[in-house]
């Protein structure tokens, strides 16, 4: 294994220098909007948070280990050793769509993954607490995870050219109520196929959700997980690699449960597969079941 201490300082800088760009996209008040794909949005934040991170990622990570090479969401995959299963990968702005809607819960978000096994994950929400919208100092969180090491949560402060941060606060587990419902989000999403979302339709028809949630991005929604605002997030299609790799370290080394449709922590070979956060296995067995898996 490299050195992971290093690859979480990388992780840390990189996250930092895109989310310099996302906020300075924001004050400069011009989005930039565009569809890419056919049906999917991107913003000149989303750009320049890439471009960032990769610079970063470029300058650092050969020095560390050679075969490491890079998979971010607008630039691809480059650097390393063609095929190698050492992968530093990042989702410049998770959330794109509620973050053209002006929400203040999107991410910045970088991972390092092992022959598929994710190790190290790094997740900015910069306006988690107090948005841009209403002080040029902004309030957000810098959350960490690290196989083996555990999760942790920095409060930060934009400064206009930097980041303040708080001292680290270890993350845990939380207890879920002893019941059959549970707050929670399982969402629909336009990159769903049609047998998705019906695992979604039954969850949702099932009764096992007291009240519907959501943040409308993979990594708000298991930050509010983490951090008390639901029970559950189950994504049954929607949600990706770049999207889930780091909350999934976090989750995992906060004490949560982390399954694919399999009942196993997922492993990143494939890109896409269902992806569920509980406090527990009961519950996470328990929406699985209802999803028809």
């Amino acid at each position: 294994m490299n050195d992971i201490a290093e690859i979480l300082d990388v992780l840390v800088e990189a996250v930092t220098a895109g989310t310099l760009e996302v906020l300075a996209v924001k004050r400069g008040g011009t989005l930039g909007a565009a569809i890419k794909h056919g049906r999917e949005l991107v913003t000149e934040a989303d750009k320049r948070s890439d471009a960032a991170i990769l610079a970063v990622f470029e300058r650092r990570f050969p020095r560390i280990d050679p075969e490491i090479r890079f998979h971010l969401e607008e630039s691809g995959n480059s650097g390393g050793t063609v095929g190698s299963l050492k992968v530093a990968g990042a989702d410049p702005v998770d959330g794109t769509n509620i973050f053209a809607c002006g929400s203040n819960v999107y991410a910045i978000q970088a991972h390092y993954v092992e022959d598929g096994v994710p190790l190290v994950g790094v997740i900015f929400q910069p306006e988690a607490y107090l948005p841009l919208d209403e002080t040029e100092r902004c309030v957000g969180r810098l959350v960490t995870g690290v196989r083996g090491g555990g999760a942790f949560t920095r409060r930060s402060e934009y400064t206009g050219s930097g980041f303040e941060f708080r001292a680290a606060r270890k993350l845990g587990p939380r207890s879920a109520p002893d019941g059959k419902a549970y707050v929670a989000c399982v969402p629909f999403g336009t990159k769903m196929e049609v047998h998705e979302r019906e695992a979604v339709r039954r969850v949702q028809e099932s009764g096992i959700i007291a009240s519907n949630t959501g943040a409308g991005g993979a990594a708000a929604n298991v930050m509010m997980v983490l951090f008390g605002a639901q029970h559950v997030y189950g994504n049954f299609g929607a949600g990706e690699d770049l999207d889930l790799i780091p909350p999934q370290v976090i989750a995992l080394e906060a004490g949560f449960t982390v399954w694919n449709e399999q009942r196993k922590e997922p492993r990143w070979l494939v890109k896409k597969q269902p992806f569920i956060v509980a406090p527990n296995e009961a519950v996470a067995e328990l929406f699985l079941g209802a999803a028809g898996f």
